[in-house]
């Protein structure tokens, strides 16, 4: 552990924690645009400067890439801070002026005004870069990049055309901030040709990287619950049984263990793909199979381990 000062106040942190950690922690805000907790620190959105005293030398960081360490002085209301931020606010409220996150912000720290020069018309990407992370990080489709350069840069597909790469897994949608990524789940479609026009079942369209592709049917209640690339991607990427992607979450049957059964073998703990099972050992031969619901996803592929059936 670490100590250090923030805003006057003593913070013990764990090493390797930014700044901006230690500071949520210690019920300090500071805002952020950029930073989600499911991504690596990114220090694009420049919202979370602090003021940084390191052995006397003081810079102006952004708390979310910048480690924590003995001795160190933050401030996190400084006048340089305040100055900054309200500088990058004037920027964001020229380019999205309609973003309610942004106006929220704009409000707090009475920035009214900006520079006209800079703005874009009714534009709702704030430029956070959460969309292009989560698919490359999390996802890694890569089906979404940055393109331009200052006031022009934006987020698009490759070429401006239809991202091959994209899975329709919505993750784009969910975290962007402001709600301009549109995902649209619809129950049924139909394609339009002279000759006519051919009905097809229930598909998932992200508008913004021009793809729809046909959502799967659970096979247990009927629902549409998945889009078919998305699926492929998980069937390559995940050992399970091949019917577990033909079951919706909702209808999956999660893992019981007979303890009256149960040998504590322990094979269906090794062939867990996500380590949701352990081992209960009370000594001799009191050994019996744990299942931690909260880890497991119910593709059953202990229970074909299972040498005795002590798993269903």
């Amino acid at each position: 552990m670490v100590t250090l000062t923030i805003n006057g106040k003593k913070v013990k942190a764990a090493e390797g924690t930014s700044v901006l950690e230690a500071a949520r922690a210690a019920r300090i805000d500071i805002p952020t645009l950029c930073s989600n907790d499911a991504l690596e620190p990114y220090g694009a959105c420049r919202l979370c400067i602090v003021e940084i005293d390191n052995n006397g030398r003081t810079t102006v960081e952004a708390s979310c890439t910048y480690p924590v360490a003995d001795g160190l002085a933050v401030k996190t209301d400084s006048p340089r801070v305040i100055a900054g931020r309200k500088l990058v606010i004037e920027l964001l409220l020229a380019r999205c002026p309609n973003v309610k996150r942004v106006k929220e912000l704009a409000a707090e720290y009475g920035v009214t005004d900006s520079p006209a020069e800079f703005g874009k018309e009714n534009d709702y990407c704030v430029v956070c870069g959460q969309c292009v992370r989560a698919c490359n990080e999390v996802v890694k489709a890569g089906a979404i990049q940055f393109a331009g350069r200052g006031k022009d840069r934006e987020v698009v597909s490759p070429f401006r055309q239809s991202a091959e790469d994209c899975i329709a897994c919505g993750s784009c949608a969910f975290i962007c901030p402001t709600g301009i990524i549109k995902k649209n789940d619809l129950e049924s479609s139909q394609v339009c040709t002279p000759e006519g026009c051919k009905q097809s079942g229930p598909k998932r369209e992200l508008l913004n990287w021009q793809v729809d592709y046909e959502l799967a049917v659970c096979k247990t209640c009927g629902n549409p619950y998945a889009p078919a690339p998305h699926l492929t991607k998980l069937t390559k990427e995940f050992f399970a049984l091949p019917q577990f992607f033909n079951v919706c979450p909702s209808c999956r049957e999660y893992i019981k263990v007979d303890r009256d059964k149960c040998l504590g073998c322990g094979s269906c703990m090794e062939n867990c793909p996500v380590g949701a099972l352990e081992l209960d050992d009370k000594g001799g031969y009191d050994k019996h199979a744990q299942v931690y619901p909260q880890n497991c996803m119910a593709c059953h592929t202990c229970e074909i381990y299972c040498p005795v059936g002590a798993l269903s």
